[in-house]
């Protein structure tokens, strides 16, 4: 390429350059220089074009050589002084664009806590190092430091463009979900709606706090201590500067995945188990428990409950629950979304006897009876109740009358001839265990085999929605969330055709049952 025509080509490329380095810097001085540099390597390397066919691809590939070595040499040469002139010299916080002011506000919600309280306390709060190093309980070097660093990341990331992403603007709401040794403190754990999204931001990628800050749209400040919390839990765990989910999340998507790869079996288990109750009902009743007598629709209800808690806890990978951070055993993991068919939740309370009383609460029906939230975690409601279903003819105090007005309020006790009697079956101990070798039985010859082939369709189906540092979960959850498919849906068939109705007697309760330690 003759000498001529370079100088045409380079005169007309010479605007380009320019907006090209003004695109990259933060201000006018820094991209003429740059501008110059960029146009001083390709007059001195003019001698490598071949054509005019190649000049711009040519001079595009010196344009970003030398701003990556320019950018780099920058860096390098950033100074600030670390002494107490440190604000007087260049404020950040004294700024007059509005624009400037909503980047140096939305940098300096991203910086990290330590840097942020020193950042804080020298500009907008005016303490001097000496100050600051007492209020943080650190050496001024270090408070000197800070600043210098804060200041360095604040002008750097002014210069970027952060997008929000969408858990800033479309939340995600999980469901906690807990199958293991009590109590359940993993649900009210998971009530917070940053916990939920922080959870949900690093599921499939590990990211810093800045990045789980950008990705959900809140500030560090009020990250912080939610993802400490977290970590202490390990919901989620730190691998270097970056924070992944520890738990599982079943999306909507991979659980109707799941539904629709076992939904050839809800109408034989359903099957399975009416006739199940229908065989066995007779002998049920002529094991003698308290309340044998209720109406068959109650009875069919707590037989199959029986049946039900049992399905639930069928495991067939044998895999152990492992230890949470509250040092019960359990499995944890959340779900994206409680659809239609999550109809029950089942629960247990202990007396101080040993008694103990069962709950199988039907989630979403407007006259359900029983749910374990009346009881559980009120010891007193408890050892009252079971007092009663022992039969035990105590006088009950004043205080303890009104605990008892409450469970005749509820449904769970009945006052006849000035004795109060429980609304629920009772059984002994003996009793309770000839009912579960007779329902262990039937899951071992009628539904062990399905719910194997369930659990493995469900562990493959999840797996492949799993990040790989959970994988050692899959087969434990899988297994564990089979509710949906073995019961609740099963359920709603056995309800649809009427063998099982949800018009309860007034005074028996359909799902709540009572062992007495005896």
């Amino acid at each position: 390429m003759d000498e001529s025509k370079f100088n045409e080509k380079l005169t007309d490329a010479a605007k380009t350059i320019f907006s090209f380095c003004m695109a990259k810097t933060s201000n006018k001085e820094d991209a003429e220089d740059l501008s110059q540099d960029i146009l001083y390597e390709l007059i001195k390397s003019s001698g490598s074009i071949r054509d005019e066919n190649t000049f711009y691809g040519f001079m595009w590939s010196v344009a970003n050589n030398v701003y990556s070595h320019w950018y780099k040499r920058k860096l390098k040469n950033i100074t600030c002084e670390l002494d107490e002139n440190m604000a007087s010299d260049e404020d950040l916080f004294d700024i007059e664009d509005n624009s400037d002011i909503y980047l140096v506000r939305r940098e300096l919600s991203l910086l990290s806590e330590k840097h942020r309280k020193a950042t804080i306390l020298y500009y907008i709060d005016r303490k001097s190092c000496q100050e600051i190093a007492q209020s943080l309980n650190i050496t001024e070097s270090m408070v000197k430091y800070l600043l210098f660093k804060s200041r360095k990341i604040l002008k750097e990331g002014m210069n970027m463009e952060r997008n929000l992403g969408e858990l800033s603007y479309n939340p995600k709401t999980l469901h906690p979900m807990y199958h293991g040794q009590g109590p359940n403190r993993f649900y009210d754990f998971m009530q917070s709606k940053i916990k939920q999204n922080i959870v949900s931001s690093c599921y499939n990628d590990a990211l810093t706090v800045q990045q789980i800050s950008l990705e959900t749209g809140i500030p560090l400040p009020y990250l912080d201590d939610e993802i400490k919390s977290l970590e202490d839990k390990k919901i989620v765990i730190k691998d270097g500067k970056r924070y992944k989910s520890n738990i599982v999340i079943i999306s909507t998507e991979c659980a109707n995945e799941i539904e629709r790869a076992v939904v050839r079996y809800h109408d034989i288990i359903a099957d399975k188990m009416r006739d199940f109750i229908e065989e066995k009902m007779a002998d049920y009743k002529a094991i003698g428990f308290i309340n044998n007598d209720f109406s068959e629709n109650t009875l069919r209800w707590q037989l199959v409950a029986i049946l039900f808690r049992k399905v639930c806890g069928q495991n067939n990978e044998t895999t152990d629950p492992p230890k949470t951070a509250w040092g019960e055993n359990a499995f944890l993991w959340c779900l994206e979304e409680l659809s239609r068919n999550h109809m029950f939740n089942y629960c247990g309370a202990y007396g101080k006897q040993g008694d103990s009383i069962n709950f199988f609460d039907y989630l979403n029906l407007e006259n359900r009876k029983g749910d374990h939230r009346d009881f559980y975690g009120n010891e007193r409601y408890i050892n009252i109740f079971c007092d009663i279903c022992r039969g035990e003819k105590k006088i009950f105090s004043e205080y303890d009358l009104e605990a008892v007005a409450e469970m005749i309020k509820k449904g769970y006790v009945v006052k006849e001839n000035g004795t109060y009697r429980a609304t629920v079956p009772v059984y002994t101990t003996e009793q309770y265990k000839i009912i579960m070798n007779t329902v262990n039985e039937f899951i071992s010859d009628e539904l062990a085999s399905i719910v194997r082939e369930m659990d493995k369709a469900a562990a493959t189906i999840l797996s492949s929605h799993t990040p790989k540092h959970l994988q050692d979960q899959v087969a434990g959850i899988a297994a564990m969330d089979k509710f949906v498919n073995a019961v609740c849906i099963p359920a709603t068939i056995l309800i649809d055709r009427q063998f099982l109705s949800t018009s309860w007697h007034p005074f028996e309760m359909p799902t709540t049952y009572v062992v007495l330690n005896i």
